[in-house]
């Protein structure tokens, strides 16, 4: 299975249908030529067999433990105001509200390369979360995330190594920012 996975992203990044920078789990550094902000962000990855990607942002002006973890569910979704996002971490439970008022919802463009990707909808909301919490959920032996909509709810394994998911890209990016301290 991984090694059909990764015959399928080369294929498509071959043939142009993606750039690295938007492969799931991919990390973009940045530094503004404007005031020297560095940035550090991940593309949204998958969590396992789900329809959630979750990726995360951190940057130099913001408060030296802060995080942003941006939610994304697969389809057009309101995703509900309050405690919205919730995440077990071995048995305990944490819920976060988000930065948001209002459910960001995208669209992607089909892309034509040998084969047809079609577009597709794409609804998501930021939350904050602290470096520390960020450190348990990558080490958590049994973490899933719950993401409730307005008339259901979503969810999925964080705790999975699998080729294009969250948490070897949340254990790279945590790597990364330990080192801007």
């Amino acid at each position: 299975m991984k090694k059909n996975i990764i015959i399928w992203l080369l294929f498509l990044i071959l043939t142009g249908c993606v750039s690295s920078s938007t492969i799931p789990g991919s990390i973009s550094e940045n530094i503004s030529n404007y005031d020297g902000t560095k940035e550090l962000s991940i593309e949204p990855a998958w969590l396992y067999d789900s329809s959630i990607k979750l990726g995360l942002l951190k940057n130099t002006k913001m408060e030296k433990d802060d995080i942003v973890l941006i939610a994304v569910v697969k389809g057009t979704h309101l995703i509900n105001s309050g405690e919205s996002l919730h995440i077990r971490i071995d048995k305990k439970f944490f819920n976060f509200s988000s930065i948001d008022s209002m459910t960001d919802i995208k669209m992607t463009e089909g892309a034509y390369s040998g084969i047809y990707i079609p577009p597709s909808n794409w609804s998501s909301k930021r939350y904050i979360i602290t470096k520390a919490f960020l450190e348990k959920l990558i080490n958590a032996n049994d973490a899933w995330v719950k993401i409730e909509l307005s008339k259901t709810y979503v969810e999925g394994r964080f705790s999975s190594d699998a080729l294009t998911t969250a948490r070897p890209a949340f254990k790279k990016f945590y790597e990364k920012i330990n080192k801007w301290d």
